[in-house]
């Protein structure tokens, strides 16, 4: 009998700071990051935010560092991923984030 696991995540929110926007590798390829607020309350001035990390890689990056900016509303789609690694002293480090692979521009419609 196989089993089936899936890792996906489609989250709506708002952008909360300044998309940032590096090339990086080789061959060079762009990548954007940028964190999304979701409000745990459905009003005009929400008190209490969730906020996640959003990585976007090569055009899908390149049309963010474009479209976005703070307050923009979207709708993301992706996987979460985790990075694992020492400090300086060995102590271990991780970052929880979600790679979209679709971010939808809502705020255009």
């Amino acid at each position: 009998m196989k089993t089936f696991s899936t890792n996906r995540i489609i989250l709506t929110g708002f952008v909360g700071e300044k998309v940032e926007h590096k090339k990086v590798g080789d061959p060079v390829v762009s990548v954007a990051t940028f964190f999304l607020g979701i409000p745990y309350e459905e009003n005009e001035q929400p008190t209490k935010w969730e906020t996640h990390a959003i990585e976007t890689w090569r055009g899908l990056a390149d049309r963010c560092k474009e479209k976005l900016t703070k307050g923009s509303k979207v709708l993301v789609e992706g996987a979460l991923r985790q990075d694992r690694w020492a400090d300086e002293q060995g102590n271990p480090q991780f970052k929880t984030y979600i790679r979209a692979d679709r971010v939808e521009f809502l705020h255009l419609k």
